[in-house]
């Protein structure tokens, strides 16, 4: 992970603000999050088809900025969040900055989207970085959504399962051969919150879980499609399961 991006991130992030109200819950039958606030989530990840086979997979600097509640009652299905942001570090040239497999020539763009073909504004953030804006789409879309816990209550959770509902990205790829395609996708992205003595610092996508219906785009473009990586999360997020 690039120093730079923390320092944006966390700049952004100070800058913007932004908050969630709690969600109402009885402490008896709520997990409590610390109060209600925002989290960038930064990782390296990988994109690609269900065997993430090396010759077509996408890697590149990915942040996620959240809004979550401070009280979230321990029910499946359960409302949580929403993602806000996506900020992808470019670098000077995508394609050089971004790793890709040998069946793709380059990268032609990344672009989160805030509803169905239309990506989300974005604004540039310096050293390559831009932060896209996927507010404003159908209720449905980058919903963070609460699936259970791990471990046993009070004292050993280990993990919080979740999902981001209504995931979309379009990439446009160059081909060695074929020239360009350019590739939708949109599904519910999973994770596990990792909690150590109360906090939880890092969250992994649950490969197997996790897997977007192709949206645009022909056979060439893998479907599913799925990612792969582990964030960073900051600030770091002090839970209390009772």
């Amino acid at each position: 992970m690039h120093n730079r991006i923390r320092l944006l991130m966390t700049a952004l992030l100070a800058v913007l603000g932004l908050s969630l109200a709690a969600d109402a819950a009885s402490a008896s039958r709520a997990i409590e999050t610390g109060g209600a606030r925002s989290v960038a989530a930064s990782a390296r990840l990988k994109f690609g088809e269900t065997r993430l086979e090396a010759g077509r997979e996408i890697t590149c600097d990915i942040t996620l900025l959240r809004t979550i509640g401070g009280s979230i009652p321990k029910t499946t299905g359960t409302l949580f969040g929403k993602v806000t942001g996506v900020a992808i570090d470019r670098g000077g040239n995508l394609s050089e900055h971004c790793r890709h497999g040998g069946s793709i020539l380059g990268i032609g763009d990344i672009q989160p989207l805030a509803d169905v073909g239309r990506p989300g504004r974005h604004v540039e953030l310096g050293n390559g970085v831009l932060l896209y804006d996927v507010t404003g789409g159908r209720a449905e879309l980058w919903k963070l959504i609460y699936d259970s816990f791990q471990g046993t209550l009070p004292e050993r959770v280990t993990g919080i399962d979740f999902h981001i509902q209504g995931t979309q990205f379009n990439f446009i790829r160059l081909l060695t051969i074929l020239g360009s395609e350019e590739c939708g996708w949109e599904g519910s992205a999973f994770g596990l919150l990792r909690i150590v003595g109360g906090v939880g610092s890092s969250a992994t996508v649950v490969l197997e879980r996790t897997s977007l219906r192709r949206t645009r785009g022909g056979a060439l473009c893998p479907e599913p499609a799925r990612f792969e990586g582990t964030f960073a999360v900051s600030p770091e997020i002090r839970i209390r399961l009772v």
